[in-house]
């Protein structure tokens, strides 16, 4: 094996030393590539899995060109992969991924990057093969719209039959599922069922509605009697997508805790109002506002921040504003439930300092002519928040000092645009405006003295984010596959 495969095995020792712990590296110190049958080609199969178990999807499938004894590793063992994500345009890597991975695959996440023909093989060939696992516990379904970053690409029409059938096969263990930028189908006719053997089994229980309705968004409505035995927890979707009559099929779930609701990306001519009396009592909802237009923000304050609405969360990305009249409508009806919140954009791309200040039109009531910096009265008011980013705008340090020892409960604190001077930005401050972070602006380190200060109040380490290593979506002039990767991450995150 060693003469047939030296300088490959030689180039993916090399590769190994940056992805495997500190264990592996230890134990191939001595080892030379080009002696490879006392080293990593003559390691056991099992030991030798558990150094792949280390590898991303990628790099198993170059670990399985290497060399015959490799390749068994990974099949002997069957690969163990706790998240698979799929790419539908690419249907015979799919096929070989899924047959390799399926069996301890827990996370399946799928990137709609085709609608058409494409996305119908992938649902009929692929799809079918996770029948047989029973053990997924997320599946996520990512569309065009969120891939691209733009709203005017066309929505994904997911198989009824088959992602129903799917999702009920694992009942039992089935916890989230996201559909982001994408919708269940209209059943044409139920002989669809017969399609793959596997469904016709699994789905033999199931009733399939032909003619669309408002309750049969998510789940069918007429399949209520076995959704009490669902253990799903969290669904994500968009808001569009919902309505009075989703929300009462939801509610049938007897485990649903958790719901996210997307607004932004794809615009409706104007979002629907729900009726959140009808759910569930232990239902908490987490709302991502994602690339919304300021004319947004009014109506999102009309007809999604009301009352009975029970948000835990609260998200705004890449928005290019920092909304203080939500901040307060935020204070004045979440401040038992709030528990996350989440305002992020890039630094703005201008040289021209007018753009530095967002100014703000606020109503004339009892808060805001107190001239209260909203973000303060977040922390004073909602008394179970622990999560609190904000990236792209500043804040001057005692305001930063003031959230941690307003609320104790904070458990994550991610800012990254902090100054020390409070004449920094004088014209601002005075006027009770908002101030931008701007492309060329820089970062100055924080006194040690100020920092220590900092974590005398609060339950953690905390230090200030390095623009270094913030995400590239953080950075200036991201790319739209950049600003994708941050909205999924926060997004799918539990």
């Amino acid at each position: 094996m060693t003469t047939i495969f030296p300088n490959r095995l030689a180039r993916y020792h090399r590769r190994l030393h940056h992805h495997l712990p500190p264990v592996f590296n230890l134990f191939s110190r001595n080892i030379h590539p080009n002696k490879m049958s006392v080293g990593w080609g003559g390691l056991p199969l099992l030991p030798l899995r558990c150094v792949l178990d280390h590898l991303s999807t990628e790099d198993s499938l170059a670990a399985l060109s290497t060399c015959r004894h490799w390749r068994s590793a990974v099949l002997l063992y069957e690969g163990r992969k706790d998240t698979l994500k799929l790419r539908v345009k690419h249907l015979e890597k799919n096929l070989f991924l899924t047959r390799l991975f399926r069996k301890y695959t827990r996370k399946l996440h799928i990137y709609i990057d085709s609608c058409g023909e494409e996305l119908d093989n992938f649902m009929n060939y692929v799809l079918p093969q996770f029948f047989d696992t029973q053990k997924l516990q997320e599946l996520v379904f990512i569309g065009p719209t969120y891939i691209l970053q733009s709203p005017n690409t066309p929505v994904a029409k997911l198989n009824r039959i088959i992602t129903e059938s799917l999702m009920f096969k694992n009942m039992h263990c089935l916890q989230k599922l996201s559909l982001l930028g994408c919708e269940m189908g209209t059943v044409k006719n139920e002989n669809g069922r017969y399609t793959h053997k596997n469904v016709e089994y699994y789905s033999r229980p199931l009733s399939f509605n032909s003619i669309p309705s408002p309750n049969d968004t998510v789940l069918s409505r007429c399949n209520a009697g076995m959704m009490t035995f669902f253990t799903l927890q969290q669904i994500v979707l968009d808001y569009d997508r919902m309505s009075t009559e989703t929300l009462e099929t939801l509610s049938e779930l007897s485990q649903m805790s958790k719901l996210t609701l997307n607004i932004g990306l794809r615009r409706p001519l104007a979002l629907p109002t729900i009726d959140w009396r009808r759910a569930n009592r232990n239902l908490r909802v987490a709302l991502n506002v994602i690339s919304a237009p300021q004319k947004l923000f009014n109506e999102l304050m009309d007809k999604v921040l009301i009352a009975e609405l029970p948000l835990a969360s609260l998200k705004v990305m890449f928005c290019k504003t920092l909304h203080a009249d939500v901040l307060q409508r935020v204070v004045r009806l979440y401040k038992e439930t709030l528990r996350e919140l989440v305002w992020a954009d890039a630094p703005y791309d201008s040289a021209d300092m007018f753009h530095r200040i967002i100014k703000q039109q606020r109503d004339a009531d009892m808060i805001t002519m107190c001239n209260v910096n909203p973000l303060i009265l977040l922390c004073w008011q909602c008394t179970h928040l622990q999560r609190l980013v904000i990236h792209g705008y500043w804040v001057w340090q005692y305001d930063l000092l003031g959230f941690v020892r307003l609320r104790k409960s904070l458990e994550e604190l991610e800012i990254s645009a902090i100054y020390n001077k409070q004449t920094r930005f004088s014209s601002a401050i005075c006027s009770d405006n908002v101030v931008r972070v701007l492309a060329r602006d820089t970062q100055k380190p924080l006194d040690t003295e100020f920092v220590q200060q900092v974590n005398l109040f609060t339950e953690f380490s905390w230090s200030p984010v390095s623009w270094e290593h913030l995400h590239p979506a953080l950075r200036p002039r991201p790319s739209a596959e950049h600003r994708a990767d941050y909205v999924l991450q926060e997004v799918n995150r539990t």
